[in-house]
């Protein structure tokens, strides 16, 4: 009996499959499904459950944040029918918490103000270096140089001409001499001879190229090489006076110069008569050639009143040289016949 008791006993009926929707279902069939409309899993009936692992679903606030209609109580569904489907949207990056393993800190403000004054303090030096200092320095003018205007120099007037003759003669010529030499002289003074009639006293004014005045210790040097500039100048002025006289024997030529203030004329006398009678040179006071003397000076009469004088004949007819002191002046002739109309003008 126990048998068949045990046989007949009702065997368990096989499981019966439902169709289930909770909350948690619904949720995680709309991830699967990307947002589509939640569909029911099937379980078994009449079967001892199995114990479940909850799922532990992590919502994010952000992600979540769409247009679809949320869950809103036990008692109602989670969707209402006829609903659009909007997509969610794209899915953000969360914001890294942690950098290499720590806390990412936000940097202080005290920081942030310091970096900010750094900043402000360089910007501000080239401002100053790069701006403001071309702003404010004055800028340099710059001044052409100034051209040098050389100024043309004034010419000196050319000294006045002063002759020595109490009575100048009323013929006079000014003569450049190129070179202070004995050929230069006597060429200057034949070329003014032609120009003047005979038995006629003529000035020669002679200048150098610079337009000063021939002095006396310069000219008697060149004609008498014996009284030299140094000599004369010790006795006598910087004045000389040159004449020509033309008679019927030739061109003769006669030379006067004054004696110095502080000179002793005695001293000065006696130093020409030495000089001048012991010369070799003789023969250049005449402006022709003259063939040398072997004869000796004597004393002469000349003028009126007469003076004093001293003189030499030469062979070639009214050459003599006559040299004589009137007053302070020395007067030195290349014949009697000019000697006497030089004397005319001074006495």
């Amino acid at each position: 009996m126990d048998n068949q008791e045990g046989k007949n006993e009702v065997p368990t009926p096989p499981p019966s499959k439902v169709s289930v929707r909770t909350m948690q279902s619904d949720i995680k069939s709309m991830k699967e499904g990307g947002g589509q409309n939640p569909q029911p899993y099937v379980t078994e009936i009449n079967q001892e459950p199995k114990k479940a692992v909850p799922e532990e679903i992590s919502f994010q606030p952000t992600e979540m944040e769409s247009n679809i209609p949320g869950y809103v109580g036990p008692e109602e569904p989670i969707f209402q029918a006829g609903a659009p489907i909007v997509p969610l949207p794209p899915k953000q990056k969360a914001a890294k918490a942690e950098k290499n393993g720590k806390p990412r800190k936000k940097p202080s403000k005290v920081l942030i103000i310091l970096v900010i004054i750094i900043l402000a303090a360089i910007t501000t030096g080239i401002g100053y270096y790069f701006i403001y200092k071309k702003i404010k320095a004055p800028t340099p003018v710059v001044t052409p140089p100034e051209e040098i205007v050389t100024p043309t120099p004034i010419p000196t007037p050319a000294p006045q001409y002063v002759s020595l003759l109490k009575i100048p003669s009323v013929f006079q010529e000014e003569k450049i001499i190129p070179s202070l030499i004995l050929d230069d002289i006597k060429n200057n003074l034949i070329g003014a001879a032609s120009t003047i009639p005979a038995n006629t006293l003529k000035e020669v004014i002679l200048r150098n190229q610079d337009q000063t005045l021939v002095s006396f210790p310069q000219f008697i040097s060149v004609i008498i090489p014996e009284l030299t500039s140094e000599i004369t100048s010790a006795i006598f002025q910087q004045n000389l006076t040159v004449v020509i006289f033309s008679d019927e024997n030739g061109i003769w030529s006669g030379h006067i110069a004054q004696l110095n203030p502080a000179a002793d004329i005695a001293a000065a006398q006696n130093t020409i008569k030495q000089i001048l009678e012991s010369s070799a040179s003789l023969t250049n006071i005449f402006l022709t050639e003259t063939s040398s003397t072997v004869a000796v000076f004597k004393d002469g009469k000349a003028g009126d009143p007469a003076i004093n004088t001293r003189y030499l004949v030469f062979p070639k007819t009214g050459a003599a040289v006559n040299y004589g002191w009137v007053g302070d002046k020395l007067v030195i002739s290349a014949s009697y016949s000019g000697f006497s109309e030089i004397l005319k003008k001074l006495q």
